[in-house]
């Protein structure tokens, strides 16, 4: 949530969420460090800019609840191999 008075801009950390929702998206993250290599290395580089490690595993969070939705959406299973592919492909350009 973004807060701004005239030239001063505020961003808080919002509150009003479901928590166990949160807290459950935090440990899939959490868990996926161990199995997925992409999300590890994801995990390395996101964590040298935010400001817990908390904060970290919600980004992670967010990217395994985006390809979760992808997946829905088009019927697919997970595919690592596939994730990986398309990683690099899109990090080349």
């Amino acid at each position: 949530m973004t807060d701004s008075c005239g030239k001063r801009r505020i961003i808080r950390f919002r509150r009003a969420c479901d928590r166990e929702f949160r807290y459950i998206a935090q440990q899939w993250a959490r868990a996926s460090l161990e199995r997925s290599v992409w999300a590890n290395a994801y995990f390395q580089t996101v964590y040298g800019r935010c400001q817990s490690i908390n904060h970290a595993y919600r980004c992670l969070a967010n990217r395994w609840l985006a390809i979760l939705w992808k997946l829905w959406q088009s019927h697919e299973p997970y595919d690592e191999a596939y994730h990986l592919n398309q990683r690099a492909k899109h990090s080349k350009r």
